[in-house]
């Protein structure tokens, strides 16, 4: 029991951590790829380098 504790209070610290490095920068390269044709779509390249680590 004791060992679950502990595993659920690493996973939900590793968690809040890994949000809130993610939002300190806004919008990743991720996100920006995604927002120029949002669903699935085959064919859709990579973002220029200009464009995926912003201005």
């Amino acid at each position: 029991m004791v060992d679950l504790l502990h595993k659920a209070v690493y996973a939900f610290t590793t968690g809040a951590v890994a949000d809130a490095l993610a939002a300190r920068n806004g919008p990743g390269p991720g996100r920006r790829h995604a927002a120029l044709r949002p669903g699935r779509h085959a064919g859709v390249g990579p973002l220029p380098r200009r464009d995926a680590y912003g201005r």
